[in-house]
């Protein structure tokens, strides 16, 4: 009989490890090679939008991959990926955009456009699902997409009109373009999301209003007041961003000077009152600052005495200065329709009178 002893076998095993964990190595390496994680790159360069889906309501054919938008670093298609089922908004980015300090993306450019359009009612937001050798011709599961979770699924979101996308183009060339307008409607994005308000309502003049402002109930300030706090700080970013911060008082013809920049750049009269609060535009604009360094500089404290009605206040009066600054700059559709390269004949070829998930088929 013949014996192995403990050191043959510890060599045995030592040497089968070394050679799965070698193979394993090389698996790795081939598949980082085959799929690498630099995004955008050679094999990597489109992105489906999740969060929002097109009806086809312009007859689409199964596997049809249409041009409808060009940015700078991004064209935007549609993609009728499946049959019988809405369509996908597709990116192609260039590899620049890693260039840039900050990549504006299309994606969130158009959450932040829709969002404004809705009057931030929807406040949309739009992901990234990388597609490795995207192929058109293919249907969406049969690609590799980067960091999708296994039981996700691709596309859901918002179902729009190429009608819908296109109304909101002059907002998309805006936020592309004006640097004060993407940071400003950013930060009131950013304001909502931590305390909604409904803008609609409150602006509303008429007694009745479908969603009446109301304080929180005892049980409730403890965890909202925090929120109220973030809030202000956000929309008097907003504001910030947009006229600056308010000058001294004291001093005429800077102050003079600054409420000639609120005519001129916003059409807004600084002396109007402001909603119903007893008090002016260019008033409660100083109020707010106070507000802000009350909420950002507690020291450690919470502001037990801030009432949901100033978070409001403060709010509307962002979305009043932000919605003036829009008006102000946005293009017409037609100079946007140029910019932008929308394919205005595809648009033509909706309805926007009735929606759809078919696809279109040649033989019927």
């Amino acid at each position: 009989m013949k014996y192995i002893n403990d050191d043959d076998m510890w060599m045995e095993f030592t040497k089968r490890i070394e050679r799965q964990l070698h193979e394993q190595y090389e698996a790795n390496r081939k598949y980082q090679q085959r799929y690498p994680i630099d995004i955008p790159n050679d094999v990597c360069n489109h992105a489906v939008l999740n969060g929002i889906q097109i009806d086809n309501n312009f007859n689409p054919k199964v596997h049809d991959f249409v041009p409808f938008m060009k940015s700078n670093d991004e064209e935007l298609f549609i993609w009728t990926h499946k049959e019988n089922s809405y369509s996908a908004l597709v990116a192609k980015v260039s590899k620049d955009v890693k260039n840039e300090n900050l990549w504006k993306n299309i994606g969130a450019v158009i959450s932040l456009a829709y969002s404004y359009s809705t009057t931030f009612e929807h406040l949309m937001k739009l992901d990234y699902k990388w597609c490795y050798y995207f192929n058109s011709n293919k249907l969406l599961l049969e690609h590799t997409i980067y960091n999708k979770d296994y039981y996700e699924s691709l596309p859901i979101g918002t179902v729009l009109k190429l009608n819908d996308l296109y109304a909101i183009s002059p907002l998309i060339e805006l936020l592309l373009r004006d640097e004060k307008a993407f940071t400003a409607i950013s930060l009131f994005y950013a304001s909502l999301k931590t305390h909604f308000c409904c803008l609609i309502c409150e602006l509303n003049k008429k007694t009745l209003k479908s969603h009446p402002s109301h304080e929180p109930e005892l049980w409730e300030q403890a965890s909202e007041i925090s929120d109220y706090e973030a809030a202000i700080v956000q929309a008097c970013r907003c504001v910030e961003a947009l006229l600056g911060k308010p000058p001294n008082k004291q001093k005429q013809k800077r102050f003079s000077e600054h409420k000639e920049k609120w005519i001129k750049q916003f059409d807004i009269e600084p002396d109007e009152n402001f909603l119903e609060t007893g008090t002016t535009f260019i008033d409660f604009y100083y109020e707010l600052f106070n507000l802000r360094n009350k909420a950002a500089h507690s020291y450690g404290t919470i502001s037990f005495e801030l009432e949901r009605k100033q978070t409001v206040e403060a709010q509307c009066f962002a979305y009043l200065i932000l919605r003036a600054y829009v008006e102000k700059h946005v293009l017409t559709q037609d100079r946007v329709t140029k910019d932008l390269r929308i394919d205005y004949q595809l648009i033509k070829k909706t309805d926007y009178r009735w929606g759809t998930n078919q696809t279109f088929k040649d033989d019927r």
